[in-house]
């Protein structure tokens, strides 16, 4: 708390004359309005003249006593101490930009994939399949499961499906493998379900079955939002070859004939990624620019790609 005032005795003046000159000058407590006051609260300015009515003050009016240093002041009003305080905070800041940009630049500015998700890339694209990451803060990073089975060769996918039908559900299957047929791993979701609530929304797809369903992969190669047909007959590895994936496929079930909405790829349409690299890439750009906004990450991620927190022990088996 800040001394407000320190009165001394003028020579000439009697005791009494001081007394009432000080209580002029001064006024009363704004707690108890007996005393004269001794203090003046940094935030709220209530005056109070002990301890004790400091404490009243702040239960009463929720105070916390802490000067609010962003508060406007007129100019009239400006003083070199508040000149002073304001300096203090513009330092602070800069200070703590300086910390968050060097704890930033020393987990993101290193180019260098870890070697299982380097190996995993590369096992993707010996089958043609182009498969690119994101940076670790984004929520579907963090939830990607693919892995590369070193003993067997195999990829190992993380498949989110959303039955559009089904009010956009969401569902995920962990560590697929490749070789799996897609009307295979989706048939666990055309039977019965033991949770009510699933088996209500899925109640449409399970009467279809899965020659009744049609399913689309995001073309993330293509401009604008274009979507390649799956063949559910197809294996995962099939499917996946002359593709652009972004940590993973996202696949949409719409029950047959309910497609009119999307703009679905001809075959003969889909493009090499080897060819179409750019294209890719100025997309990807798009998506981490647009999840930067949504996440308010720091502005020097923004052209970051095929960063992991992850370290090598932690992609082990």
């Amino acid at each position: 708390m800040d001394v407000v005032e320190t009165l001394t005795v003028q020579p000439g003046c009697s005791s009494q004359e001081n007394l009432e000159e000080r209580s002029a000058r001064i006024g009363k407590c704004e707690v108890c309005a007996f005393k004269d006051f001794k203090y003046t609260c940094p935030k709220c300015e209530v005056k109070t003249c002990s301890l004790q009515c400091n404490k009243i003050h702040k239960l009463e009016l929720e105070c916390d006593g802490n000067r609010d240093r962003t508060k406007y002041i007129p100019l009239k009003q400006f003083t070199d101490i508040d000149f002073e305080s304001d300096f203090k905070l513009l330092e602070s800041v800069s200070e703590g930009l300086s910390r968050i940009k060097k704890k930033f630049e020393k987990r993101y500015n290193s180019h260098v994939i870890p070697k299982c998700l380097l190996r995993l890339r590369n096992a993707a694209e010996l089958r043609k399949t182009t498969l690119m990451y994101l940076p670790f803060k984004f929520n579907r990073h963090k939830t990607n499961t693919t892995i590369l089975d070193f003993k067997s060769g195999t990829i190992l996918w993380h498949i989110q499906w959303v039955f559009v039908n089904a009010e956009n559900l969401h569902l995920s299957d962990s560590r697929v493998s490749e070789n799996e047929k897609w009307s295979t791993v989706l048939s666990k979701y055309l039977v019965k379900q033991e949770n009510p609530i699933l088996q209500e929304k899925l109640q449409f797809y399970q009467s279809a079955g899965i020659s009744g369903l049609t399913l689309l992969l995001k073309a993330e190669q293509q401009p604008g939002k274009k979507f390649y047909e799956l063949d559910h007959s197809l294996s995962i590895k099939e499917s996946l070859s002359r593709k652009l994936i972004i940590e993973y496929p996202t696949v949409h079930v719409l029950l047959e004939g309910h497609s009119s909405g999307y703009d679905v790829l001809d075959s003969d349409e889909e493009m090499d990624t080897s060819e179409d690299t750019e294209t890719g890439n100025q997309i990807i750009q798009k998506i981490l620019v647009k999840a930067e906004s949504d996440e308010n990450l720091y502005e020097s991620l923004k052209n970051l790609l095929f960063i992991s927190e992850y370290s090598d022990e932690e992609c082990k088996e």
